[in-house]
């Protein structure tokens, strides 16, 4: 008796879907060590690239050594140099800064995902898309109202205390899958016809729960961003029908409170800015370092030893929380260079893979606008390597079309010219 290969791998996607996007135990400072399946995943996905680089070379696809340089490539820019560059400066060891810029990591979480896509047809690989970000919309409302205890031993007065970060950039993804869909009726990636409410259904949920569960005013620009790109005329629409589901919140404003969205936190934001000022305290002192190295790259130092930059910048440091310069910081002049040339090789590489880009670059251009705010190569690697996955899928798509058409008998192959 046969089994099923879409059976197995179904459920397994849809976990590692989970698992690419959610950061588990940023928001919630989970005693029981659930911050660690994240590690566990990454340790998964780190032995899959290596089994890959030893297996024969005709036994996978272009696909999978494509996605390899662009790993390799990504660790070395993201992780090794900025390692080097810190233990230059400041004296860290190298595995250090290696530990401390491992998220880069999850640019390899593309080649056991693509290898599980492989063995699922394309509408499974879309529905997965959708549950994996369906259970990052449950454990968002759980921890929403208290059924998932938030421990965190500190919460700031700037920060949202009952928003959740489990798989934010996940609900993105699916919200930009399903305005593509209601837009065009057809799959991304084969072209197939797909229920346009089905999916519009979808992106409503995921922007509500961006909106009212994890509050973060960055993806909900991004997710506006994309409708606008995507849908263009069509986006009028999105809106009104948006601004007529939002006249209830307005004639009732207690409705909001009942959602849980902190309306103090929004009312201080528009009447003082973006945020309190940390941000701006951050990139003033990256300057004035910069200035005071003549723009020497510094690399990154890891709060495992000597406390990382306490001692230098203060309690409240994060290059991650200021995007570009928080690369600008890492890599000083270099940053000229390395910004550029990183994202040539992936378009190139990309370009390699599938010349049919229409749903990456416009995906990939939203998040553009928070690259002031979050590290787009050095924290958003997740995100590069799902539309990688995408773009590999639709590669094979083509492929197999061109083998069907190649197959065609020759009074057929007349028939058609």
């Amino acid at each position: 008796m046969t089994i099923n290969s879409s059976k197995i791998y179904f459920p397994l996607l849809i976990l590692g879907l989970f698992l690419h996007f959610s950061v588990l135990g940023e928001s919630i400072h989970n005693p029981y060590g659930i911050k660690m399946i994240n590690e566990l995943y990454l340790a998964i996905c780190i032995g899959f690239a290596g089994f890959l680089i030893m297996a024969k070379s005709e036994d996978s696809s272009r696909e999978f050594h494509l996605l390899l340089y662009y790993s390799a490539f990504s660790i070395f820019m993201f992780i090794i140099l900025p390692a080097i560059f810190s233990n230059l400066m400041y004296g860290q060891p190298l595995i250090y800064g290696i530990i401390e810029e491992r998220r880069v990591m999850f640019c390899l979480g593309a080649i056991p995902l693509l290898f599980m896509a492989k063995r699922v047809n394309v509408l499974e690989f879309e529905r997965a898309i959708v549950y994996s970000a369906m259970i990052a919309v449950f454990f968002t409302w759980c921890f929403k109202f208290g059924l998932i205890a938030d421990t965190r031993e500190k919460v700031l007065s700037s920060e949202r205390p009952d928003r959740s970060t489990i798989g934010p950039n996940l609900m993105a993804l699916a919200y930009f899958y399903g305005i593509q869909i209601w837009s065009t009726g057809t799959s991304p990636i084969d072209g197939s016809k797909r229920s346009k409410n089905f999916y519009l259904l979808v992106a409503f949920v995921m922007l509500m729960t961006l909106a009212f569960g994890t509050q973060i005013r960055q993806l909900l620009a991004m997710c506006l961003l994309f409708t606008l790109f995507c849908l263009r005329l069509k986006a009028v629409v999105w809106a009104v029908a948006l601004v007529v589901l939002a006249l209830p919140f307005y004639f009732f404003p207690d409705l909001l409170k009942l959602l849980g969205l902190n309306v103090e936190f929004y009312t201080q934001a528009a009447q003082k800015g973006m945020d309190d000022n940390i941000r701006g305290h951050t990139i003033d002192q990256i300057f004035h370092h910069l200035d005071q190295v003549n723009w020497l790259p510094s690399g990154s130092l890891s709060l495992m030893w000597n406390d990382g930059f306490i001692p230098y910048f203060g309690e409240w440091f994060f290059l991650s929380d200021v995007g570009f310069f928080g690369t600008a910081f890492r890599f000083g002049f270099l940053a000229f260079l390395v910004v550029p040339i990183s994202l040539y090789v992936y378009n190139y590489i990309a370009k390699n893979i599938c010349s049919d880009m229409t749903f990456i670059y416009t995906s990939l251009f939203a998040y553009f606008i928070t690259w002031p705010l979050n590290g787009l190569f050095e924290y958003d690697q997740p995100v590069f390597a799902i539309y990688f996955v995408i773009l590999s899928l639709r590669a094979m798509h083509y492929r197999t079309l061109e083998g069907i058409y190649e197959r065609r008998p020759y009074s057929q192959l007349q028939g058609s010219y």
